[in-house]
C-alpha cells in the first residue's frame, strides 16, 4: 500500500487530521501512516541486520534559523513539543523513495506562492514559528507577485520588507535570498520576528540553549530531509529527542532515525527488540537495518532502494489561496491568487459541524470547470448547514486519499 498521510484515521479527531501541518510532519509521516508503509512489522523477519555505511552530509547550518524556545513568548503546548523539518533541493530527485516525495509534497502544499518556483528553493526550514525559504531570487519578482494578491506592504523589519494579509492571517518578510513566512493555519505559534532575529544572530538559537539538542542535530547533520521532535518517547518507552532523516548514496537512500536521551539510554539490543513491535514505520521497501548505541545517542539506520518504476512521484499544488467569509449570506468564497494550475476535478470542500465530529466529507466545489488557475473563485453556500465551524479546501489524489490544502474558521454556533 502506498504511503499517504492524508487518508483519515479514527485515531485522530477531525481537527487533528485537518490541521496536520508541514511542521508537524517532523513527528514523522512514518507514524501517521502506520499500517500503510509496509505489511510487515517495522523490523520483521524479512529484514536483514548488519553494519551500514550511510554517506556523510554537510554540517547543520540550518540551525541558525531555529530560535530557542525560551526566546519566544507564549509558546503553546503542542503534540511532540518543539518540532521542525528541513528540506533541501536534493530531496526533489525523481527516484527518491516515495516517503520522501510525499513529505516534499506536503511542504510544497503548505507554502504560499511567492513567484519563486518550488524547485528553485535551495532549502526550506519549517518550524512551529514559521517557514524560512532560501533561494537565488529577485526580490522585485516576489514583490510584484505579492502585489497581485491580498498581501499588502506592512513596513520593514531589520533588512526585510514585510507584507501581511488578514483573511487567514499570514505575513512574509522578503530579504536578500531569504523569505520568512508565517501562517495562522500552517504554524502553531507564528513568530516572524523570532525567525529573522535568530537568522541574524540577534536571538538565542535552540542548539545554543540545549546541549541535548545540539548533540542530536550535530549527529544528524544537514541531510536532504530532516524532521526533528524535541519531546517524544522512543520504542522502549524512554523520553527522547528524535531526528528522522534521509541521505542519498550512489546506489541507495538511507533513512536514519536517531534518539538523544537525557538519561537512562537503552542498549542497542533493547532498542532493536522494541522496534520489532513499535508502530514507527520505515520507508517501504527498506530491508537492511543497523541499530547502534553510543552513550546517550542511539541510531537506527535503514537502506532504502531508489525508485525505479518510472512512475511520477506524488505531488501537490503550490498555491496562494485567499478566502472571503460572508456571515450575513452564509457563504465562503475561495480564490486562487497565484501558483500552480490545479485540475478542478481534484478539488473539493469539507465543512466541520459539531453534530458530526471526526467526519470528513469531500464535496465538489469547482463544478463545470476543467482547471483552477490564478483568478478562479468558487463560493460555498452554508445556508443549509447547521452550525458550521470551519470550511476546508481539499485536494484529492484518489477516491480515498486526500490532502487538506487550506482551512478557514467560521462564526461558530449562532442563535440566528
Amino acid at each position: 500500500m502506498s504511503p499517504d498521510a492524508d487518508r483519515p484515521s479514527t485515531d485522530y479527531t477531525r481537527r487533528a487530521v485537518l490541521s496536520r501541518t508541514s511542521a508537524a510532519l517532523a513527528t514523522s509521516l512514518s507514524a501517521l501512516t502506520a499500517g500503510c508503509l509496509s505489511g510487515l512489522p517495522p523490523l520483521g523477519s524479512d529484514q536483514r541486520y548488519g553494519r551500514l555505511r550511510a554517506p556523510a552530509v554537510e554540517p547543520p547550518s540550518y540551525r541558525r534559523w531555529v530560535p530557542a524556545l525560551s526566546s519566544v513568548a507564549q509558546v503553546p503546548q503542542v503534540p511532540g513539543g518543539y518540532h521542525f523539518t528541513v528540506l533541501t533541493d536534493a530531496a526533489g530527485r525523481s527516484d527518491a523513495p516515495e516517503l520522501i516525495a510525499l513529505r516534499r509534497a506536503h511542504v510544497k502544499a503548505a507554502t504560499d506562492y511567492f513567484g519563486v518556483g518550488f524547485a528553485a528553493y535551495d532549502r526550506i526550514i519549517t518550524t512551529m514559528f514559521g517557514t524560512v525559504l532560501e533561494a537565488d531570487f529577485d526580490p522585485q519578482t516576489v514583490t510584484e507577485t505579492l502585489s497581485q494578491t491580498r498581501y499588502a506592504h506592512d513596513g520593514t523589519y531589520r533588512d526585510y520588507d514585510v507584507f501581511a494579509r488578514e483573511d487567514v492571517p499570514r505575513r512574509v518578510a522578503v530579504g536578500d535570498g531569504t523569505l520568512v513566512w508565517t501562517s495562522a493555519y500552517h504554524h502553531d505559534a507564528p513568530a516572524l520576528e523570532a525567525l529573522v532575529d535568530a537568522g541574524a544572530g540577534e536571538r538565542p538559537r535552540f542548539h545554543e540553549a540545549s546541549r541535548p539538542f545540539d548533540r542530536l542535530t550535530t549527529a544528524a547533520g544537514g541531510p536532504p530531509y530532516l524532521g526533528v521532535n524535541a519531546q517524544l518517547q522512543d520504542p522502549t518507552g524512554r523520553a527522547a529527542l528524535l531526528a528522522d532523516s534521509f541521505r542519498f548514496g550512489e546506489d541507495a537512500a538511507y533513512q536514519l532515525v536517531q534518539y538523544r536521551y537525557r538519561d537512562d539510554p537503552p542498549t542497542a539490543q533493547q532498542l532493536e527488540d522494541a522496534l520489532r513491535t513499535d508502530d514507527f514505520r520505515f520507508a517501504d521497501p527498506a530491508r537492511a537495518f543497523d541499530v547502534a548505541a553510543d552513550g546517550r545517542l542511539a541510531t537506527v539506520e535503514a537502506r532504502v532502494p531508489y525508485r525505479d518504476d518510472g512512475a511520477e512521484p506524488v505531488d501537490y499544488p503550490q498555491v496562494t489561496w485567499g478566502v472571503d467569509v460572508d456571515a450575513d449570506a452564509d457563504t465562503v468564497t475561495f480564490r486562487h491568487e497565484g501558483g500552480d494550475a490545479v485540475p478542478a476535478h481534484r478539488l473539493f470542500f469539507d465543512v466541520g459541524r459539531p453534530a458530526a465530529p471526526g467526519r470528513i466529507d469531500k464535496r465538489p466545489i469547482w463544478q463545470g470547470a476543467e482547471t483552477v488557475d490564478t483568478g478562479s473563485t468558487a463560493t460555498v453556500d452554508l445556508s443549509d448547514v447547521e452550525n458550521p465551524t470551519d470550511v476546508s479546501l481539499v485536494y484529492a489524489t484518489s477516491d480515498v486519499a486526500f490532502h487538506v490544502l487550506f482551512e478557514v474558521e467560521l462564526w461558530g454556533d449562532r442563535d440566528g
